[in-house]
């Protein structure tokens, strides 16, 4: 094992590519385990120098699913073509530990239990992001959201525990959603989990195996709940990019309901930053989670953000309320405070970063009505 190396998995996706930028900054080695599925991104770490490498024997991705005598695949496996295939993953490992790289990529799944193992010697520590996360989709078809967040957590985790045992510090990436709605005031870590969808009733799965290693084999493993991050990256189909594309397109913005339902919002470098201070100075084991002051109903972050664009509101439409929508989520994040975190970003200059990130992107791209 070299010291300062970190294993993250999920860094091509949003919320992973800025902690790994995060913890590069801070002096770290990383290796990054990602499927490459649809939300993940290699741009995402253009930013740093970095090697992608392909195993040449990897986990089978998806499962077959059988339906009147017949076999399919649940879900496409990702494109890795255009990448390096390699068949000594564990030298690949070593060369880079001692090159002048940033990252070494590694685009498998998680679920690769035997490649989790022979990762673990050469890591002081793992920060596990690999995950479905978008609600919408998770309530058509939760079966990708089992196979990431379960079985994938799983493999993760007991590779750490067969491998590195008590030694290192594990820590879990979770979401506000598994304490479920807070009508009134704000949950803090003791808070029972009240998951009221399919991503949150994995998410909370995930936890529930957190905590019985950590009873059983007195794991270091420290789960990090953040409230809903926004920025550069996210992918399309989550409500903020959402909202700022469409409005850059001249297409109707859907509201889910009456877009009463109020959320706190946090910008994801903030949340990176708060994640790589826990690893570093947090308890292990133990919950933290991390929040700001940004709290507004749905309608009002539209709002905002078109007059920010200078757009009409006549571009929101109200659409049929998805199942089970949460009304409010709310945490207490005064752990974070006494650990010396804060947001330094606050929600205008981070709408207006984003804004800006995508309209680079979006802006001339010509408008599609169907």
């Amino acid at each position: 094992m070299k010291e300062r190396s970190l294993l993250i998995t999920g860094g091509l996706g949003f919320l992973g590519s800025w902690t790994v930028e995060e913890a590069v900054r801070r002096g770290y080695k990383v290796i990054v385990v990602d499927a490459l599925t649809y939300a993940a991104n290699p741009e995402n770490l253009s930013s740093l120098k970095v090697k992608f490498v392909v195993p040449s024997v990897r986990h089978l991705w998806g499962v077959l699913r059988v339906e009147d005598r017949r076999a399919f695949p649940v879900s496409d496996p990702p494109n890795y073509d255009g990448y390096g295939r390699v068949e000594d993953v564990e030298r690949e490992v070593e060369e880079f530990l001692s090159s002048p790289l940033d990252a070494l990529v590694i685009l498998a799944s998680v679920e690769d239990y035997e490649l989790m193992k022979r990762l673990m010697p050469y890591v002081e520590g793992v920060i596990h992001l690999a995950a479905e996360t978008h609600v919408d989709r998770s309530i058509e078809d939760a079966w990708d959201f089992v196979r990431a967040e379960i079985l994938g957590f799983y493999s993760t985790v007991d590779a750490f525990r067969r491998v590195k045992g008590r030694e290192g510090r594990f820590l879990l990436v979770s979401t506000d959603e598994v304490l479920g709605e807070v009508m009134e005031g704000a949950l803090d870590e003791t808070a029972p989990l009240m998951p009221r969808n399919p991503y949150a009733a994995a998410k909370s799965s995930q936890e529930h195996f957190a905590q019985s290693y950590i009873n059983t084999y007195g794991l270091p493993i420290t789960i990090v709940r953040p409230t809903n991050a926004y920025g550069p990256r996210q992918h399309p189909e989550k409500f903020v990019p959402k909202i700022i594309i469409n409005a850059l397109r001249g297409l109707p913005i859907p509201v889910y309901g009456d877009g009463r339902q109020r959320r706190v919002w946090i910008y994801a470098p903030d949340v990176a930053r708060g994640i790589m201070d826990i690893y570093e100075r947090g308890n292990f084991p133990d919950i933290y989670h991390i929040g700001s002051m940004d709290e507004l109903e749905n309608l009002a972050l539209v709002r905002k953000i078109l007059r920010m664009m200078g757009k009409g509101e006549d571009l929101i439409t109200f659409v049929e309320d998805r199942p089970g929508h949460d009304r409010r989520y709310s945490l207490n994040w005064e752990k974070m405070r006494r650990l010396g975190w804060y947001p330094k970003v606050g929600l205008d200059e981070g709408l207006l970063r984003t804004i800006e990130y995508y309209a680079e992107r979006y802006a001339n791209r010509p408008s599609v009505r169907r």
